[in-house]
């Protein structure tokens, strides 16, 4: 498939994730329609050629359709990342059924969904596959992307959408919020606090390799109707990922809270959370951040030929003018 030949919607592009899709699909001569709630919000894009800023919410149905009208390819990277559960499930589910049926009845040839290996919850341990159940437990974001797949793969089989679902793990980078500015500011305290001695497996991806992967699943006719996985594999450790922010920001004091401590005081801090309706399955999350677990990317490596290709270390590095704008370094 010759991208320069095609109309490619992208939702979420002015968050991390989409803005880097806008970004690389822009380079690739495609034109692109940058899906923004709020068209101040979409101001960076503005500077990419072939890249025309459109505006739709998930939540209003009806704004959809003309989003999705002549376009040949949609990427879904839109998410409701934080908040209720009632909140997230309008976003994430509802949402996105509404933009697969829009999709679906304007006969696009590819809807490339992108939900997450949480999905999968936190009691997995060993190696995960695509096939694995989806156990996404009380957690609103992991129970409603669970949810948001099974409305795509509904829709899919009533319409015939030819849609692809690619599970990202923890997507860092320039401009990632969660997984580089938030933890850089964790390591940089003296010292660096964690559960155990951070032997746990931890799934850091670079968002250049999340990228590589949609826009190969956009094009590759064998992935229709299929899962994968978008994780790092073999699986680092937490001691790993977090020592290459803590060797950027030139620190080495660590404290590990002793695993029999925060797994004794984890349902305490689950029954709280809870309490303010934001349940986070810690007692699991406990063992999930100290045990080993990897998400196989062997599906993906037999059927597309793909891996991740950007070593830890050098992904950490391309955060350091990203880091050094944010008055951190």
């Amino acid at each position: 498939m010759n991208l320069k030949a095609n109309t490619i919607l992208v939702t979420g592009a002015t968050g991390f994730l989409g803005g880097a899709i806008v970004e690389r699909l822009s380079a690739e001569g495609a034109h692109v329609r940058a899906m923004a709630r709020e068209r101040a919000r979409g101001t960076r894009l503005s500077r990419f050629p072939n890249v025309e800023l459109v505006l739709g919410d998930l939540t209003k149905s009806e704004s959809l359709p003309a989003l999705v009208k002549d376009v040949d390819i949609v990427i879904h990277a839109a998410a409701a990342l934080g908040g209720p559960l009632e909140f997230q499930r309008r976003v994430n589910v509802d949402g996105t059924r509404a933009l697969g049926l829009a999709a679906a009845n304007a006969k696009v040839k590819r809807f490339v969904h992108v939900s997450t290996i949480a999905v999968y919850g936190y009691s997995s341990r060993g190696i995960v596959e695509e096939t694995h159940p989806q156990r996404p437990g009380r957690v609103p974001y992991n129970l409603t992307k669970s949810e948001g797949e099974a409305a795509i793969q509904e829709i899919a089989d009533l319409y015939q959408l030819p849609y692809t679902i690619v599970r990202p793990g923890m997507i860092y980078g320039p401009r990632s919020v969660a997984w580089t500015l938030t933890l850089f500011r964790h390591v940089r305290r003296r010292p660096t606090i964690w559960i155990g001695d951070g032997s746990g497996s931890c799934f850091p991806i670079y968002v250049d390799d999340v990228v590589d992967m949609c826009v190969k699943l956009m094009i590759e006719p064998s992935t229709i109707g299929h899962a994968f996985n978008c994780a790092p594999d073999p699986t680092p450790t937490w001691r790993e990922f977090l020592g290459e922010y803590m060797h950027l920001a030139g620190k080495k004091s660590w404290i590990g809270i002793p695993v029999p401590i925060a797994t004794l005081a984890a349902p305490l801090v689950e029954a709280l959370l809870r309490a303010r309706g934001e349940p986070q399955d810690v007692p699991d999350l406990v063992g999930f951040v100290t045990e080993q677990t990897t998400f196989s990317m062997s599906k993906a490596r037999a059927l597309l030929g793909w891996q991740p290709s950007v070593p830890l270390s050098e992904g950490i590095e391309r955060c350091r003018p990203f880091l050094r704008d944010q008055g951190l370094l």
